[in-house]
């Protein structure tokens, strides 16, 4: 009973202590905030599996793609039987 009781109050403060995280912030917030996008950027790059682990990471380097001017909005294709 007292290996339970040891089990669930570590399983409890895990719990705690994920959510202390970073805040994810959005693609629109590092495309406006670039300091912060270039701190996130260099220290994604010092972890390479944290690209695949962290949003935040994801978050700002499609803000650096985005802002960097390589995608360009275009408009909508039509694909219907007419078009070919």
């Amino acid at each position: 009973m007292k290996t339970a009781g040891v089990i669930g109050a570590m399983c409890a403060l895990s719990v705690l202590l994920a959510a202390c995280g970073d805040p994810i912030q959005s693609v629109e917030y590092y495309k406006e905030h670039e300091a912060e996008r270039h701190a996130v950027l260099e220290k994604c790059k010092a972890d390479p599996d944290l690209i695949a682990k962290d949003a935040n990471c994801r978050n700002a380097g499609s803000a650096q793609a985005r802002s960097a001017g390589n995608i360009n909005a275009t408009e909508p294709k039509s694909w219907g039987v007419n078009d070919l």
